[in-house]
């Protein structure tokens, strides 16, 4: 599959917890670190059953593993953070979801544990820059904030203009004007890699080629 279309199933896979999640910053970097978390730990698991050699056992393993790993960050969380903890609730985790659908969408062992590993926290990290700038722009246009997540609390920083004066902006607030948002850049990503397939197979790139 072509990088090109790979974005397709990121996006898709990580709706899980770009959609239901409140629309804070602070919020979505608690989700990108244990996203991240669990895609190494996917990864890991995965090679090693497969050098063991107990694929029968994988789903099983899998399974535990993340949901224990999944308990036990929200379990750390309700200590370092707790109003974080219980306002996500369920949410936190939606990113099990989308890390073990990445992994079995684009899973390869013949490549050896180093080269995967390097791969595949390379595409999450890609996914977690595009998820922390989505909330980030809903966090600022949505609410008129940038919040942090900080001991005992949420900070908070109210930025320096009337949120009244942009009510339309407020839709990206909703689950609706995430949707929306997510709508309109696949719509621009799709429009502007168009554009570059079309100038890169163009007849003058040919013959300068040539």
């Amino acid at each position: 599959m072509s990088d090109s279309k790979r974005i397709y199933y990121y996006i898709a896979a990580n709706l899980a917890f770009l959609i239901p999640a409140p629309g804070r910053f602070a919020y979505a970097l608690i989700l990108v670190i244990l996203f991240n978390i669990q895609m190494f730990t996917i990864t890991m698991i995965f090679h090693g059953i497969y050098h063991l050699q107990l694929s029968n056992l994988r789903n099983a393993v899998l399974a535990l593993s993340i949901i224990a790993l999944g308990v036990f960050y929200k379990q750390l969380l309700a200590i370092v953070c707790p109003v974080a903890a219980l306002t996500l609730g369920y949410c936190i985790f939606l990113p099990t979801l989308a890390s073990v659908i990445i992994e079995f969408f684009f899973l390869n062992y013949e490549k050896g544990l180093k080269k995967h590993l390097v791969v595949n926290m390379k595409n999450s990290s890609f996914m977690s820059i595009f998820s922390l700038l989505f909330f980030l722009i809903r966090d600022i246009l949505g609410y008129g904030t940038f919040t942090f997540p900080s001991w005992k609390k949420i900070l908070v920083f109210h930025l320096p203009y009337d949120l009244n004066s942009t009510s339309a902006s407020v839709f990206l607030a909703t689950i609706p004007g995430s949707l929306v948002f997510i709508a309109l850049i696949i719509a621009v990503y799709i429009f502007v890699a168009n554009k570059i397939r079309i100038v890169m197979n163009s007849p003058i790139n040919s013959v300068e080629e040539a």
